[in-house]
């Protein structure tokens, strides 16, 4: 098994076509990570966050990546820590199932395409009477959703979120009623996390405070990422409706006493 050394990222970022936004990432220093190998030509790849997120990718075939895959497992048991496996391969579902046998619970997860031409085709929101903010420290510590141990499981902590990541929100007396932050974020991509109070539902801020959020990728030259559970429907129907296409369906392994994704 081989580690990857960090000069080394540029070479397979080229050579990744598709994959979570974490793991670009993991190769673009954004988030604290690790990368595995077989051999030193790459073919076979392990991601590993700091947070316990992890993600397969090449060939499938025996090698040394599935032993570092169990002793990963193994380890987030022993040490009580998070597990949560992304495959976006049949033949990786296959060979972690193996591997893992009735350990861990299968969830199946779209990831979309964004359409440019759509967003800007569709028809827009209207102006709400809700100040938008950019996500602030002290607004993370009013947080309903994404407070701090939000941020410390992926980003590390709050400050280097602040610092590289994304968010922005809508405030009704001093309370955050909607927002949209970046889980993930890398050089080219940003991945949308979204929450709306449940007192505030159904007056499109959902959909306004992410086309804040994507108007802001656009205007930086980056690519925003959505992704949900196959089964939650309005996230499907509220993406679809802001340009997000083409849904490829993949799965996520986790532990199984750990509880399912929003």
């Amino acid at each position: 098994m081989i580690k990857v050394a960090k000069e080394n990222y540029p070479i397979i970022k080229q050579t990744i076509k598709r994959a979570p936004t974490f793991v670009y990432s993991i190769l673009d220093g954004l988030i604290e990570g690790s990368v595995y190998t077989d051999t030193d030509t790459f073919q076979t790849l392990l991601f590993h966050t700091k947070s316990g997120i992890y993600y397969v990718h090449g060939k499938s075939s025996e090698t040394a990546i599935d032993h570092q895959l169990t002793c990963c497992f193994q380890e987030s048991i022993e040490q009580k820590k998070r597990f949560t496996l992304f495959s976006y391969s049949e033949h990786w579902h296959n060979k972690i199932e193996q591997l893992l046998y009735d350990q861990v619970k299968k969830l199946e997860r779209y990831t979309f395409t964004f359409d440019e031409n759509i967003y800007n085709r569709r028809e827009k929101n209207g102006v709400h009477n809700y100040e938008v903010k950019a996500i602030t420290e002290h607004l993370i510590n009013n947080s309903l959703e994404f407070g701090q141990t939000y941020y410390d499981e992926y980003w590390d902590s709050t400050a280097h979120f602040l610092e590289k990541g994304i968010g922005f929100c809508f405030v009704h007396n001093e309370q955050i009623i909607s927002e949209a932050v970046s889980i993930f974020k890398s050089n080219d991509y940003a991945e949308i996390d979204i929450m709306t109070d449940s007192n505030y539902r159904g007056q499109g801020l959902a959909s306004r405070i992410a086309e804040t959020f994507i108007d802001h990728c656009l205007a930086n030259q980056l690519k925003p990422c959505w992704d949900c559970d196959i089964s939650n429907t309005a996230s499907i129907h509220l993406g679809t409706i802001l340009g997000f296409t083409n849904p490829q369906k993949y799965a996520i392994y986790i532990k199984k006493e750990l509880t399912q994704l929003s």
